[in-house]
């Protein structure tokens, strides 16, 4: 396995693209969040909102998600084939949330009248996850001339880009690498 740099604003834009994308599909079919507190891990199926690199998604204030969150604010999400590792925070209530509505509303007009009535009968917290790392998977396509399985890193904590190559499979252990280290 081997590593190239590459253009950080560029795969920061294809993220960006691709998690639009997701979430214009419904990101929240394709989106899960882990979460974990005292070695407990959990993971389950969200409703996410992206803004740029940055994802929303709500919890009822009483479930496990929201408890994990405030012991442990480390968590990763996984949409499509886009690994996401960051730190998640609890806001307020979604309706006291107005940059977050708009994105709502302009993503998924029709989920989002839905959501707003039953906002009105569970007592919903908004949550924000800022990714530290994000990882895509690329495999080998003649039209963009990928000849073998990469895996692209995006490390916004350190603001560098990284293509892996030569990965055999996505099980490969890459956490050694270089552009995966912080």
């Amino acid at each position: 396995m081997r590593q190239v740099k590459i253009p950080y604003e560029n795969l920061e834009q294809e993220i960006i693209n691709e998690l639009k994308k997701l979430g214009s599909e419904g990101l929240y079919k394709r989106g899960i969040l882990a979460t974990s507190s005292n070695d407990f891990v959990t993971a389950r199926r969200m409703r996410f909102i992206p803004d740029g690199l940055k994802l929303y998604c709500w919890t009822a204030q009483l479930s496990r998600k929201h408890k994990q969150i405030m012991t442990n604010p480390n968590v990763a999400v996984v949409a499509g084939f886009i690994q996401i590792e960051g730190t998640a925070s609890v806001k307020g209530h979604p309706l006291d949330e107005p940059e977050f509505l708009t994105h709502y509303k302009k993503q998924l007009p029709d989920e989002y009248e839905n959501s707003i009535k039953d906002w009105y009968d569970f007592d919903q917290l908004l949550i924000v996850v800022e990714p530290k790392r994000m990882a895509v998977y690329k495999f080998p396509d003649k039209e963009t001339g990928m000849t073998e399985y990469s895996l692209d890193i995006l490390n916004i904590s350190k603001g560098t880009a990284h293509r892996m190559l030569g990965i055999k499979h996505e099980y490969e252990d890459y956490r050694d690498a270089p552009a995966y280290i912080e």
